[in-house]
Order: C-alpha cells, then structure tokens, then sequence
C-alpha cells in the first residue's frame, strides 16, 4: 500500500483568457455564375413576338437564371445597385436594343421589382440597407411598352452592366 504524504501545501492561480472576435462588414455575392471573369446574371428574354403593339399591354420579362444571385452581408450593410446604359445607349429610364438586320432599335426599361414599379435608370444608384436576415436578392425585371410601329423581323438585343458595390 502506497501512502502519499504532502508536506507542502497545494498552491493555486486563477487566470484569466480573453475570447474576442471583430466583426466588420463584408458582403459576398451568390448564385451567380462566372464567364471568362465576368458575372453572368442571366438572361432578360422577351420571347418570339410578330407586333409590340398588343393591346393587352406591354411585353414583360425576368431575369432568368437557376438561382437568382443574392448580396450577403452582415445587416444594416449600406449598398447600391446601378445599371448602365447597355451597348446602345439609353437616357432616364429608357434603354434600347438593336436590331442584328438594321431598323429602328426598340426602347424597354429595366426595374428590380416584380410589379415593375421600382425603374433602374441609365447610372443612376439604387440605394438600400441589408435587412436582419442578412440576404438581398438581386431580380430584375424589364418591360417593352407597348409601340406604334411594327418592328422589323431581327433578333434585337442590348447587354448592360449591373454593378453592386457595398
């Protein structure tokens, strides 16, 4: 049988171990895909129309893509979204897409949201704050009013520029 004998009291330290992290702002952009480098948020199609001059209305479209890309960041994260005026100008609300055959270039809008009431105008920044649950989805929606004249028979198309800065 062992008998342990201490001869010298037991001595203690309490110590003390700071834990911290700093938390700054940050945002990462998803679900968009890349090409070549550049951000490819999808497509804006119209679909095959003979007139644009349909008295149900003007011709809507939305950013077709599998999954829409969203900004997340920490919330209450400041950002802005601006568009140009794509590859064939455009002024205020109005952009045009031209036509691969020649003719006159159709006018359409772009907006962010569904009910097409909120435009995106040629560089002008659409400002926000990132709500608590930390995730801005990036839509975007365009509209072609409805015209007088009947355009020529081509595929028309214009490629703008999104940026999202925060």
């Amino acid at each position: 049988m062992v008998v342990w004998a201490l001869t010298t009291p037991l001595h203690a330290a309490d110590l003390q171990v700071e834990v911290r992290v700093d938390v700054q702002r940050g945002c990462l952009l998803t679900g968009q895909q890349r090409d070549a480098g550049i951000g490819q948020l999808g497509v804006l199609d119209f679909g095959s129309t003979a007139r644009l001059d349909d008295p149900a209305g003007p011709l809507g479209a939305a950013l077709a893509n599998q999954r829409l890309p969203r900004l997340e960041c920490n919330p209450d994260t400041p950002y802005q979204i601006r568009v140009d005026g794509g590859l064939h100008g455009g002024v205020g609300e109005v952009r045009y897409m031209a036509a691969t055959a020649g003719g006159k270039p159709i006018p359409y809008r772009l907006y962010r949201d569904a009910a097409r009431q909120v435009p995106l105008a040629v560089n002008v920044p659409l400002s926000g704050r990132v709500p608590d649950s930390g995730t801005v989805e990036l839509p975007l929606y365009a509209r072609i009013d409805r015209l007088a004249q009947v355009p020529r028979v081509s595929r028309y198309s214009d490629l703008v520029k999104v940026t999202v800065t925060w």
